[in-house]
């Protein structure tokens, strides 16, 4: 008899305690790629509550938790937190389907920087190919030749009544591709391309972000004015403002020097580590002879996009594209930066 009571005791304990339990569970995904986010950390603020996304950016929350209005924090390196809230009562069951995280800019910038890599090796694959079949239709030129050749000795030999034991036949092997097959769409180089390709000195190919050279283009010998934002007359911090503004839907601080001092700007003195769209900040330019006065945005091979005073060797100021490595630059440069975060 006491073994039963003790019995149903112990399964009345656990009903109570199933009922008074709480569920709570979600999944994490990339808000820019609509992915699953695996490792993301998701802690009930105030509580030991901790759990981390699984493959498939799922996380369950299944033993008690406090009753009332909780804190979710949502964290992952490379991403903005996300922070709501829930409401737990006695035997709830919470389900959130998509907790999206926000890259941040220097995760979104690794992205593009890995994207154009791809890209690049993309357009290496294709005229590889491109190569391959073009050596294939020359060859087979060759063939061609020689077979109407042949024809005609044959035809020849036959009016002369010649029996022709030599007969060359004329076989052809496509040799396999070592390449990857290009992708069906094909990839048209833009006149803005082309032109700052040879400008830049560098494929028009490598130039994927179009959108920048566009802005240049249409920007490009408009006036230098010492605090204008527009094409009547831009200066320096504008300009690069304009551009981060247009391109990365960013606002940046409106000088070189609140440009250069923002915490959105990771700055770094190491030339080799430059990539296009950085910001280069230089002293001296102008009257000042020592003042961080001037800022212009990195494009490649040393060359950058300013808007300036100074004249270049045509004799025009305003916005145009310079070289790092001329003299009076290099004299002048103090620092790149990188944009990196929101403000």
């Amino acid at each position: 008899m006491k073994k039963i009571i003790l019995t149903s005791t112990l399964l009345l304990f656990c009903l109570i305690n199933y009922a008074q339990s709480h569920y709570f569970e979600g999944v994490v995904i990339d808000d820019q790629l609509s992915t699953p986010i695996k490792g993301a950390i998701v802690t009930i603020k105030d509580t030991k509550h901790i759990e981390a996304s699984d493959d498939e950016g799922k996380f369950v929350f299944n033993q008690k938790l406090p009753e009332g209005s909780l804190t979710v924090l949502v964290e992952k390196e490379g991403f903005t937190t996300n922070i709501f809230f829930i409401d737990v009562s006695p035997g709830s069951k919470i389900l959130a389907k998509e907790i999206k995280l926000e890259p941040n800019k220097k995760e979104l910038y690794s992205r593009k920087v890995a994207n154009r890599e791809i890209e690049k090796q993309r357009r290496v694959a294709e005229k590889q190919e491109a190569e391959r079949i073009a050596a294939i239709e020359k060859e087979l030129k060759e063939k061609d030749k020689l077979y109407a050749k042949e024809i005609k000795r044959l035809a020849k030999n036959k009016r002369k009544g010649k029996v022709d034991e030599d007969t060359v036949v004329v076989t052809y092997n496509e040799p396999q591709s070592t390449t990857t097959t290009p992708e069906e769409d094909t990839y048209i180089i833009t006149e803005v391309q082309k032109k700052y390709g040879k400008i830049l000195g560098v494929d028009p190919a490598d130039l994927t972000n179009i959108e920048l050279y566009n802005l240049i283009e249409d920007w490009d010998n408009v006036p230098y004015l010492y605090g204008g934002n527009t094409k009547n007359g831009i200066d320096c911090s504008s300009f690069t403002q304009f551009i981060a503004s247009s391109l990365l839907k960013f606002r940046l601080e409106r000088t070189a020097l609140q440009q250069y001092e923002s915490k959105s700007v990771d700055t770094f003195k190491n030339r080799g580590q430059i990539f296009e769209g950085d910001l280069l900040f230089f002293t001296g330019v102008g009257e000042d002879n020592d003042k961080l006065n001037h800022v212009g945005m990195y494009l490649h091979n040393n060359m950058f996009v300013h808007s300036t005073s100074n004249r270049d060797k045509d004799g025009k100021g305003g916005v145009q594209i310079s070289n790092l490595n001329d003299d009076y630059w290099t004299r002048k440069f103090l620092s790149a930066g990188r944009i990196i975060e929101d403000n």
